[in-house]
């Protein structure tokens, strides 16, 4: 019997072995490495990481999903709150890219620019009967709250502390009539909240559509909170009063989205940070946003 190997069988399989490397290399570019330049990756532990990430008419172009899994896959925080999600078929697509994650959604009819959450389940546990939608009853509230605040309840797993939610998307530009909306809607929310949450861990973020530092924020529409120091606080205050280089709207520039925290989580907060994965790709405001993500570590 013949073993020798011919020499065509030789270039065969040499051929179907360059094939098979190129084509994981290329994989792994695609859905593993695209971030990890630029964008820190959390692990799983003690502590609580929540970002809000507003995704600009999510999806925009056929690749969106792709890439904005790909960007989550690399952060891997513990939970999202998104603004404007336009197409719930393609935030169920992005949910069902991410191991062990699901979304939840704002039920509010006729809302196109939506706001909704995901949540990795191994370390959130959803409360689901409290999930509710905030100042949508009249007229009123329609006005100064064009997109309805969007609240959860929820538990993180390793230590049981259970927090609410309230994601929001303000009004946008500065026209004095769109500051006074904003304007009258913090103070509806912050009344809201003092009459019924006293006590309780919550957390407001989102995209807020003004800013926090006084030589950049119109009219200060955010002062009945930051007055309040008792009770409340920015925890992205700093990056607000930093360096432009780490704001999350980087068109203007200016730092619009912000995580507002209650009295409760004060000794509990790590840190603040904006993430910023258009250094590492160069495609990332025509595929995913023109925002940039902020997250809130906390050290439980």
């Amino acid at each position: 019997m013949n073993t020798m190997i011919k020499p065509y069988y030789l270039i065969l399989l040499a051929f179907t072995f360059l094939w098979a490397s190129c084509d994981n290399g290329n994989d792994d570019s695609e859905t593993e490495n695209t971030f990890s330049g630029c964008v820190v990756s959390f692990e799983q532990g003690e502590d609580l990481e929540i970002a809000t990430f507003n995704l600009e008419q999510f999806p925009k172009e056929n690749n969106t999903v792709m890439h904005t899994a790909n960007l989550i896959k690399q952060l891997n925080p513990d939970i999202i709150a998104l603004q404007e999600v336009t197409n719930e078929g393609a935030l169920k697509q992005l949910a069902g890219q991410l191991d062990g994650w699901e979304y939840v959604i704002s039920p509010e009819p006729n809302q196109s620019m939506a706001p909704a959450y995901l949540i990795k389940m191994t370390e959130i546990l959803l409360i689901e009967e409290a999930t509710t939608i905030w100042f949508n009853e009249t007229e009123n509230d329609d006005y100064y709250f064009p997109r309805a605040p969007f609240v959860i309840k929820v538990s993180h797993r390793r230590n049981n502390q259970e927090f609410l939610l309230v994601n929001l998307h303000l009004k946008a530009m500065g026209d004095s009539e769109s500051v006074g909306r904003r304007r009258i809607a913090s103070d509806m929310l912050k009344e809201y909240i003092d009459a019924h949450y006293p006590d309780e861990f919550v957390i407001i973020l989102g995209d807020f559509n003004d800013e926090l530092d006084e030589e950049n924020t119109i009219d200060e529409v955010f002062a009945n909170f930051t007055d309040d120091t008792e009770n409340y606080r920015f925890a992205d205050m700093p990056i607000a009063t930093g360096s432009r280089e780490y704001w999350s709207y980087p068109d203007m520039p200016a730092h619009i989205d912000h995580i507002l925290i209650t009295d409760e989580w004060f000794e509990y907060v790590d840190t603040t940070m904006t993430i910023r994965p258009d250094d590492c790709f160069d495609d990332y405001e025509d595929y995913i946003s023109d925002h940039r993500p902020v997250v809130v570590v906390f050290d439980l």
